[in-house]
Protein backbone atom coordinates (compact mmCIF):
# COMPACT_ATOMS: atom_id res chain seq x y z
CA UNK A 1 0.00 0.00 0.00
CA UNK A 2 1.12 3.51 -0.72
CA UNK A 3 0.87 6.51 1.52
CA UNK A 4 -2.78 7.06 0.62
CA UNK A 5 -6.19 6.23 2.00
CA UNK A 6 -9.65 6.69 0.50
CA UNK A 7 -12.77 7.39 2.55
CA UNK A 8 -16.25 6.90 1.15
CA UNK A 9 -19.37 8.83 2.16
CA UNK A 10 -20.77 5.91 4.16
CA UNK A 11 -17.77 5.98 6.51
CA UNK A 12 -17.89 9.78 6.76
CA UNK A 13 -21.62 9.60 7.53
CA UNK A 14 -20.89 7.22 10.39
CA UNK A 15 -18.35 9.70 11.75
CA UNK A 16 -20.43 12.86 11.49
CA UNK A 17 -23.50 11.15 12.99
CA UNK A 18 -21.39 9.78 15.89
CA UNK A 19 -22.55 6.22 15.24
CA UNK A 20 -20.73 3.25 16.80
CA UNK A 21 -18.56 2.88 13.69
CA UNK A 22 -17.35 6.45 14.10
CA UNK A 23 -14.69 5.20 16.54
CA UNK A 24 -13.11 3.12 13.76
CA UNK A 25 -13.34 5.97 11.23
CA UNK A 26 -11.80 8.52 13.61
CA UNK A 27 -9.04 6.10 14.66
CA UNK A 28 -8.11 5.37 11.05
CA UNK A 29 -8.17 9.02 9.99
CA UNK A 30 -6.04 10.05 12.98
CA UNK A 31 -3.59 7.18 12.43
CA UNK A 32 -3.32 8.04 8.74
CA UNK A 33 -2.69 11.70 9.58
CA UNK A 34 0.05 10.79 12.10
CA UNK A 35 1.66 8.49 9.52
CA UNK A 36 1.59 11.18 6.84
CA UNK A 37 -0.92 9.25 4.73
CA UNK A 38 -2.77 11.33 2.15
CA UNK A 39 -6.53 10.86 2.65
CA UNK A 40 -8.41 11.29 -0.61
CA UNK A 41 -12.02 11.39 -1.74
CA UNK A 42 -13.47 11.59 -5.24
CA UNK A 43 -15.18 14.88 -6.04
CA UNK A 44 -18.71 13.47 -5.71
CA UNK A 45 -18.03 12.57 -2.04
CA UNK A 46 -19.09 16.00 -0.77
CA UNK A 47 -22.37 15.96 -2.72
CA UNK A 48 -23.16 12.41 -1.66
CA UNK A 49 -22.49 13.17 2.01
CA UNK A 50 -24.45 16.46 2.02
CA UNK A 51 -27.36 14.84 0.22
CA UNK A 52 -27.54 12.02 2.77
CA UNK A 53 -27.49 14.48 5.66
CA UNK A 54 -30.01 16.93 4.18
CA UNK A 55 -32.44 14.65 2.32
CA UNK A 56 -32.30 11.38 4.25
CA UNK A 57 -31.53 12.61 7.76
CA UNK A 58 -33.33 15.94 7.22
CA UNK A 59 -30.67 17.87 9.10
CA UNK A 60 -30.54 21.66 8.81
CA UNK A 61 -27.89 23.09 6.52
CA UNK A 62 -26.06 24.63 9.52
CA UNK A 63 -25.46 21.10 10.87
CA UNK A 64 -24.34 19.87 7.44
CA UNK A 65 -21.89 22.77 7.10
CA UNK A 66 -20.51 22.00 10.58
CA UNK A 67 -20.11 18.33 9.60
CA UNK A 68 -18.25 19.22 6.42
CA UNK A 69 -16.07 21.65 8.35
CA UNK A 70 -15.25 18.87 10.84
CA UNK A 71 -14.22 16.58 7.99
CA UNK A 72 -12.06 19.35 6.54
CA UNK A 73 -10.07 19.25 9.77
CA UNK A 74 -8.86 15.77 8.79
CA UNK A 75 -7.31 17.23 5.63
CA UNK A 76 -9.30 15.21 3.09
CA UNK A 77 -8.04 15.87 -0.43
CA UNK A 78 -10.57 16.02 -3.24
CA UNK A 79 -9.67 14.25 -6.47
CA UNK A 80 -11.52 15.27 -9.61
CA UNK A 81 -12.90 12.34 -11.54
CA UNK A 82 -11.04 12.26 -14.82
CA UNK A 83 -12.35 10.43 -17.88
CA UNK A 84 -9.93 7.51 -17.33
CA UNK A 85 -10.98 7.18 -13.69
CA UNK A 86 -14.68 7.20 -14.65
CA UNK A 87 -14.06 4.46 -17.21
CA UNK A 88 -12.11 2.41 -14.67
CA UNK A 89 -15.07 2.86 -12.29
CA UNK A 90 -17.39 1.65 -15.06
CA UNK A 91 -15.34 -1.53 -15.30
CA UNK A 92 -15.64 -2.09 -11.52
CA UNK A 93 -19.36 -1.27 -11.49
CA UNK A 94 -19.90 -3.77 -14.26
CA UNK A 95 -17.82 -6.52 -12.65
CA UNK A 96 -19.08 -6.12 -9.07
CA UNK A 97 -22.62 -4.79 -9.47
CA UNK A 98 -21.74 -1.49 -7.78
CA UNK A 99 -23.27 1.91 -8.41
CA UNK A 100 -20.96 4.20 -10.35
CA UNK A 101 -20.61 6.34 -7.21
CA UNK A 102 -19.34 3.39 -5.15
CA UNK A 103 -17.20 2.11 -8.00
CA UNK A 104 -15.47 5.51 -8.17
CA UNK A 105 -14.25 5.09 -4.57
CA UNK A 106 -12.89 1.64 -5.37
CA UNK A 107 -11.31 2.79 -8.64
CA UNK A 108 -9.55 5.63 -6.81
CA UNK A 109 -8.34 3.28 -4.05
CA UNK A 110 -7.06 0.78 -6.62
CA UNK A 111 -5.38 3.49 -8.66
CA UNK A 112 -3.60 4.84 -5.55
CA UNK A 113 -2.98 1.34 -4.13
CA UNK A 114 -4.69 2.70 -1.02
CA UNK A 115 -6.84 1.41 1.81
CA UNK A 116 -10.58 2.06 1.41
CA UNK A 117 -12.54 2.97 4.54
CA UNK A 118 -16.24 2.15 4.09
CA UNK A 119 -19.43 1.09 5.89
CA UNK A 120 -20.96 -0.15 2.63
CA UNK A 121 -21.02 -3.96 2.61
CA UNK A 122 -21.30 -4.18 -1.18
CA UNK A 123 -18.21 -2.02 -1.58
CA UNK A 124 -16.38 -4.07 1.06
CA UNK A 125 -17.20 -7.25 -0.83
CA UNK A 126 -15.87 -5.77 -4.09
CA UNK A 127 -12.63 -4.49 -2.54
CA UNK A 128 -9.81 -6.92 -1.92
CA UNK A 129 -9.21 -8.03 1.66
CA UNK A 130 -5.95 -6.15 1.98
CA UNK A 131 -7.53 -2.95 0.63
CA UNK A 132 -10.82 -2.78 2.57
CA UNK A 133 -11.15 -1.25 6.02
CA UNK A 134 -14.60 -2.08 7.40
CA UNK A 135 -16.59 0.36 9.50
CA UNK A 136 -18.79 -1.67 11.86
CA UNK A 137 -22.36 -0.78 12.68
CA UNK A 138 -25.21 0.41 10.53
CA UNK A 139 -24.62 -0.11 6.83
CA UNK A 140 -25.00 3.07 4.83
CA UNK A 141 -26.08 2.43 1.25
CA UNK A 142 -26.19 5.97 -0.02
CA UNK A 143 -26.87 5.26 -3.67
CA UNK A 144 -30.02 4.25 -5.38
CA UNK A 145 -31.57 0.82 -4.95
CA UNK A 146 -30.23 -2.27 -6.66
CA UNK A 147 -29.12 -1.48 -10.15
CA UNK A 148 -30.68 -3.26 -13.10
CA UNK A 149 -27.18 -4.05 -14.37
CA UNK A 150 -26.10 -5.85 -11.17
CA UNK A 151 -27.44 -9.23 -12.31
CA UNK A 152 -25.79 -9.05 -15.73
CA UNK A 153 -22.57 -10.73 -16.63
CA UNK A 154 -19.73 -8.22 -17.12
CA UNK A 155 -19.76 -6.95 -20.67
CA UNK A 156 -16.22 -5.55 -20.80
CA UNK A 157 -14.67 -8.95 -21.64
CA UNK A 158 -16.67 -9.02 -24.87
CA UNK A 159 -15.17 -5.70 -25.94
CA UNK A 160 -12.20 -6.48 -28.16
CA UNK A 161 -9.09 -4.69 -26.97
CA UNK A 162 -10.41 -4.11 -23.44
CA UNK A 163 -7.23 -5.23 -21.70
CA UNK A 164 -4.99 -2.81 -23.57
CA UNK A 165 -7.55 -0.01 -23.21
CA UNK A 166 -7.89 -0.49 -19.43
CA UNK A 167 -4.11 -0.57 -19.07
CA UNK A 168 -3.84 2.69 -21.01
CA UNK A 169 -6.58 4.24 -18.82
CA UNK A 170 -4.77 3.23 -15.63
CA UNK A 171 -1.58 4.89 -16.88
CA UNK A 172 -3.53 7.98 -17.92
CA UNK A 173 -5.40 8.12 -14.59
CA UNK A 174 -2.15 7.87 -12.61
CA UNK A 175 -0.97 10.94 -14.45
CA UNK A 176 -4.03 12.92 -13.36
CA UNK A 177 -4.72 11.44 -9.88
CA UNK A 178 -2.12 13.55 -8.15
CA UNK A 179 -4.06 16.71 -8.94
CA UNK A 180 -6.08 17.02 -5.75
CA UNK A 181 -7.95 20.17 -4.83
CA UNK A 182 -8.90 21.44 -1.41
Amino acid sequence: MTGAGVVDASAALSLVLSEPGSVVVRANLEAWRRAGVSVQVPSHFWLELANALIRRRQLPSSVVIAAIHGLDEFGLETVELSRPLVLLALDLADRHGLSMYDAAYLALAELLDAHLLTADRGLLAAASRHRAVAVPGEEHRLGEGPSPYSSRQPSWPRYRGVSAYLTRLRVEARGTSGKATA
